[in-house]
Parts: structure tokens; sequence; C-alpha cells
């Protein structure tokens, strides 16, 4: 090990070390020279560790305006009790544990990262927060953004509603059953990052229009006051003016992933028994599926004919949600792709892909079974298969219970968050 590698690793341990003993003189209470009151609550601190981590704490404590008594006491009015002690935490042993906070508190957290300066925790805050949005939390997220006029929060919910949300048709059906009202100045925000009518987007505003009408005590007729100054006229998609442009986020890069083989075993063979080939995938995060490799067919045997080199390989994939219980059949799908008479060699890789306006995005709070369909032009034709690692990248597969193997050997997708 290098001298330097010591040193660090010293570092590190000597880091540890302080933060352990100050998160034991917080909780102890030793020496503390201020008292913050927090929802009936109090908090004591000690001023020189809160000013080393933040310059509002510094400013408060030691600047112009600092107070003369030897304990100030401060009033804390608009973070809550539990949300200002992790903060305070933070700045002691510099460790929060995201896994159990929801995304609200992840939200107030942000905030109060933002009062005070404190930008490690600002980032933190933000990574966290990106990994907890979903299709049921994005719009009340993007409503506390533009409300609290926090602009880092506001990027990140936006990144995630134009990736995972505004093309997606998984969300517009859970946004018809589960439908959200947001403030005039959100739906202003939202069309500033669309920038044009997406199918989604038209269908919201219709919504939010008759929403607000009946909010408002109005009628129908009166829907054009509702509207106005929203933007996204009918010729063009131009921003209001009054909201702040945003830049649409750059489209994520497109990567692949490949299973890791174990051992070879028999072929699946297309027949009128089994004319479908079923694998399941679960992913840890929201990815944009644009592609699979699978094993292409083996040379047919044919006893007296000239052996082909290639053949024409048409097939149909369609993706279905799976129900919490495993055991439950799949859904009818949500995503359908169609292959025909793709030119193809014997005994090679398979590349299907499709562009990234076809994408399926799958949510990481569902299970997906991926269906791959032939029909009777293809019966009889073997595909081979084989033993594969069940993760890869924090997606999982799992293949059918019926079949041993697989013919799936990898995908083909993008990163939404």
């Amino acid at each position: 090990m290098s001298i330097l590698a010591v040193d660090r690793k010293e570092q590190a341990n000597v880091g540890g070390l302080l933060s352990r003993r100050y998160g034991q003189m917080l909780r102890g209470g030793k020496y503390t020279d201020c008292v913050f009151h927090v929802c009936n609550e109090q908090v004591k601190c000690h001023k020189l560790i809160l000013s080393a981590a933040s310059p509002v704490f510094e400013a408060m404590f030691f600047g112009p305006l600092q107070s003369n008594e030897p304990e100030p006491e401060i009033e804390i009015h608009d973070i809550s009790e539990a949300i200002f002690k992790i903060l305070v935490d933070y700045i002691y042993t510099g460790v929060v544990d995201y896994n159990g906070q929801e995304l609200v508190a992840c939200i107030e957290l942000y905030y109060a990262a933002e009062k005070y300066f404190l930008e490690e925790l600002i980032s933190d805050t933000l990574i966290a927060i990106t990994r907890k949005l979903r299709f049921a939390n994005i719009m009340p997220a993007l409503e506390l953004s533009v409300c609290m006029g926090l602009d880092g929060l506001l990027d990140v919910c936006m990144t995630f509603f134009m990736r995972c949300c505004v093309n997606n048709g998984q969300f517009k059906n859970h946004l018809k059953e589960n439908y959200v009202h947001v403030s005039k100045e959100c739906v202003k925000a939202i069309i500033a990052a669309c920038k044009e009518p997406h199918k989604l987007l038209i269908w919201y505003v219709y919504e939010w229009t008759q929403q607000e009408c009946e909010e408002l005590g109005l009628g129908p007729s009166d829907a054009d006051l509702v509207v106005h100054g929203l933007g996204g006229g009918s010729s063009d998609w131009h921003v209001a003016s009054g909201v702040n442009e945003l830049e649409s986020p750059a489209p994520a890069p497109v990567v692949s992933v490949e299973r890791c083989y174990y051992k070879a075993c028999r072929p699946f063979t297309v027949d009128a028994e089994t004319p479908v080939f079923r694998l399941r995938l679960k992913c840890s995060r929201f990815i944009s599926l644009m592609g699979l490799v699978l094993n292409s067919r083996m040379t047919p045997n044919r006893m007296g004919h000239v052996q082909q080199l290639e053949y024409r390989e048409s097939l149909r994939l369609d993706i279905c949600e799976v129900p919490a219980e495993s055991e439950s059949p799949a859904t009818a799908p949500v995503w359908s792709h169609d292959v025909q008479g793709q030119s193809t060699k014997y005994n090679c890789d398979l590349h299907l892909n499709w562009r990234r306006e076809e994408a399926c995005v799958l949510n990481p709070e569902l299970s997906y079974e991926l269906q791959i369909r032939w029909d009777t032009s293809a019966y009889g034709a073997e595909y081979p298969c084989s033993l594969q690692s069940c993760q890869a990248d924090g997606i999982r597969f799992t293949d059918g219970d019926s079949f041993s193997g697989s013919l799936v050997k990898g995908l083909r997708y993008a990163n939404l968050v």
C-alpha cells in the first residue's frame, strides 16, 4: 500500500472518530451554548460547530447581528422538529439515513440545507430525492418546488417528469386514475419545460381547466379566463412571458448490459405448445428499454439441402405488468413491438432495437413480463439457451419456471434518473 493511500486511510479514520465524538457531544448536551426552539421542543447545540459548517450560523452567532446573550435562544418556525434534528445531526456527524426518509421529508431537508447554505447536504438530498421520485409523487413534488421557489428541486423534478412521464402512456393511465390538481404556476412551469404539445400535456391541461373552473365556481364557457397566460398556443408552443424558460434535459445515453453466461442447456423450440417465451424483469430505477439481445436460431438440419447462413426473423415483443402477487398472471400488454423480416445470421446474436420515441419506460415499483411471440411460420425453429446470471446492473431477470435457461442475453436501455 502506498504512503498516499495510508495517509488517506488515516485521514478517513480521524474524520470518522471526530464525527463520533461530535455526535456524542450533541447527544450528551455537554458544553452547549445556544438553544433552538422548534415546535415546542428544545435543541441545544454548540455555536462554534454550527458556524464552522454554515455561513448563516456564523453570521448569526459571530457576525454584526450576533446576540449579546451568553446562550442565545433562536425560534425556528419554518422547519419541523424532526427535520431540524436531522440537519443538526448532519452538521455534527456528516451522515443522513435517507433510506428511512419519505420524499416529503427529503424535500424539507433540502429546503433546510438551502436555507443554511450547506452545499454538500444540498447535493446529497437532491440525489436522494431523485431516487425517490415515482409516478405517485412527481406532481406534488413539482408543486412544492414551484411554490417554494426551490430551483434545484424544480430542475430535478422536471428532468424526471420530462424523461419518465411526459411521453409515457403508463403515467397517463396512472394520472387518469389518481388525478392531482396543482397550481397555475406549476402548470405554466410544466408547459415552459415541454415546449411542444405532448398528448399527455394536452389532456392534463384540459382536465386541469375543468377542475380549476369547478373550484372557482365558473362555468365551462369561462375556461378561456382560466387558461389565459398558461402559454402553449394552438399554432405554436411559445412559453408565456413571466415563466422562466427551462432547458429540456439532454437525452440520457444509451447503455447495454449482458447477463453472465454459466452453461448451455437444451434449446427452446417454437411450436404449437410453446409459441411464447417469457422472462420477468424488475429494475432498481426508472429505465427506458430500447433494445434486446437474443440468441438467434440454430442452423436447421435439413438433409440434402444447402445450409443457409441467414434467415428472416419475425416476432412480436409484449411487455406486461405483473401484479404484486408474484403468482398472479401478467396483465394485458402495456407496450408492444413487431419485428418483421429482419435479416439475421444463424447461431449469432440477434439485436432488436427501436427508436427512443418508441421505448418502454420500466417503473422500479413494478415487475414486468417480457413475452416473445412467434407465429405459425416459425414452428420448429430452435433457439439456443443457457443458464445465465439473474442480476445485472440493478436489473433482475427471472426466467420462466416452465423452461430451464434463457435465450435473452441482455438489454439496451437508457437510465432516466
